[in-house]
């Protein structure tokens, strides 16, 4: 058997349609929680929704218990008010077509930030979120914060440890839904500023807090950070070595998101912090090397308060800096409702030339923009990124044959993409409902770089003639949900989670 494959061409069957696949792409955004009194609306809500609800689709201000402090309503989420819309679901559904798997989970205890336990009913609450994510086929970007804005009180560095410890249990028992746990807890949203008692500033702490979130975590699971100067300040300005990459050691265990994504040069003060260590250009340098081994996130501004993110410039840092998931919340009309045209809606009307592509040597399928017929296509800058955000696995060849009483061949695949998975996966030959595993290691299987997967299989455990890969989720539980297994960029049959190469 010897075969040769395509990329997917723009009029394949749903060519034009973002590959489902885990792990990877653009991601929304919510909050869980439906306990009295807490945060608890549960999404970023799109225009349809807004129309259902009859809520304004500008954004909108509302006076707060603080005089001369407005609130900013977004969408359907009023900050700091209970808010009860479960449609996250919903939401995921209605961004199908872009194959969103990932939602950026934010759990807010600012009701606990004087010290007390987390109750039971909470807790309980949160296992069933999990288990609702576990259900409808999806992973969560993980965050728990207690801080929006304004703050009138936030939680010590002994309380936020308490509280940790009374999560670690949910967290591992459902780690296998968990992309990554951000590095929250600390300051407003999370995101390790304007913490009300100054905890981003407290090195002892972070130390602290840096080693209990690893402890916490399963050894298949990382973290991040939103600002590189904070790793630094801990591990030194040196990036991660190849040679430490996807091990026990914990720079190769936390890496960042940059919550000001090409807000100006310094990036919404991602950047060029007060504290900084080394030059704004040397913090991006060391961003873009470690990032390689590293899982990366990030979004824009809402409303593109700090100016418009340009399709080019943004593709090329998404590449450079090896992205995994991007937030397409902020800058983006479909959520924020409001009758403009945002950066994201920018991308969606953009052509990208494939010469800007070439030039700048980013990723690019032979088929990608071309027709069957062999036509060209235009494609937007925001289905290229949308395409290549994260890892894209597109197969070149099979070759098998029988010889000496063995089953021998080779896959050839190369990645597209702009990073490699993050998580750990084994691969697969699948013949029939039969797997046989492969010698492979999923996070090596870096940008642009091609991949031979070699087998050897005596013919009396040869029992059947269809042959497939097969990439599942590492964990048990999901191991078998057809939700969870990579799909090939290719226009092959992609069923129960195999992709099916053929016939011996």
């Amino acid at each position: 058997m010897k075969k040769e494959f395509r990329g997917i061409h723009p009029d394949d069957v749903h060519g034009r349609m973002g590959l489902r696949n885990p792990e990877r792409g653009f991601r929304t955004e919510m909050y869980f929680s439906q306990i009295p009194g807490e945060i608890a609306g549960t999404c970023s809500c799109h225009i349809k929704q807004l129309k259902l609800d009859g809520r304004s689709e500008k954004p909108v201000y509302q006076n707060a218990s603080i005089p001369n402090v407005p609130h900013l309503i977004r969408g359907n989420r009023l900050d700091g008010v209970e808010f009860s819309h479960w449609n996250w679901q919903d939401e995921i559904d209605y961004f199908s077509y872009d194959g969103v798997t990932i939602m950026q989970s934010y759990c807010f205890l600012m009701k606990y930030n004087d010290g007390r336990d987390i109750p039971q009913e909470k807790l309980d609450d949160i296992e069933d979120f999990f288990l609702k994510v576990r259900r409808a086929g999806v992973k969560s970007l993980l965050r728990f914060a207690y801080e929006l804005s304004p703050t009138l009180s936030g939680p010590t560095a002994e309380t936020t440890l308490k509280h940790l410890a009374q999560l670690a249990p949910l967290i591992q028992k459902y780690s296998d839904v968990i992309y990554v746990l951000q590095m929250g807890f600390v300051g407003k949203f999370g995101e390790w500023h304007n913490s009300y008692h100054f905890l981003q500033t407290d090195v002892g702490f972070r130390k602290e807090l840096y080693k209990a979130v690893l402890d916490v975590l399963p050894p298949s699971r990382r973290t991040m950070v939103r600002y590189p100067v904070l790793k630094m300040a801990i591990y030194g300005t040196e990036p991660l070595p190849e040679s430490l990459a996807f091990t026990d050691d914990p720079r190769a265990r936390i890496g960042h998101f940059d919550d000001g994504f090409m807000a100006q040069p310094r990036h919404g003060g991602t950047f060029g912090r007060g504290d900084s260590l080394i030059s704004v250009e040397d913090e991006k340098e060391y961003l873009a090397r470690e990032s390689k081994y590293l899982p990366q996130d990030g979004e824009l501004f809402w409303s593109d308060v700090a100016g418009m993110a340009l399709p080019t410039e943004t593709t090329k840092l998404l590449r450079n800096w090896h992205f995994d998931t991007l937030g397409f919340v902020h800058g983006h009309s479909a959520f924020e409702g409001a009758d403009t045209c945002y950066s994201i809606d920018v991308w969606k009307r953009v052509p990208v030339d494939p010469m800007f592509l070439e030039k700048e040597k980013l990723p690019m399928s032979d088929g990608y923009f071309t027709d069957v017929h062999g036509k060209f296509v235009w494609r937007s800058y925001y289905e290229y990124m949308r395409d290549h955000i994260g890892y894209r696995l597109e197969l070149q060849s099979v070759d098998a044959e029988m010889a000496e009483g063995h089953l021998k061949g080779k896959i050839k695949l190369v990645n597209r993409g702009f990073s490699s998975p993050v998580n750990p996966r084994r691969a697969y030959l699948r013949i029939d409902d039969k797997a046989f595993l492969l010698e492979s290691d999923i996070q090596r299987w870096f940008a642009g770089e091609k991949q031979t997967l070699k087998f050897d299989i005596p013919a009396d455990n040869v029992q059947g003639k269809r042959l497939g890969l097969w990439l599942p989720d590492d964990s048990p539980v999901l191991r078998d949900v057809p939700e969870y297994a990579i799909r090939c960029a290719n226009d092959i049959e992609f069923k129960d989670g195999v992709n099916w190469l053929g016939e011996l």
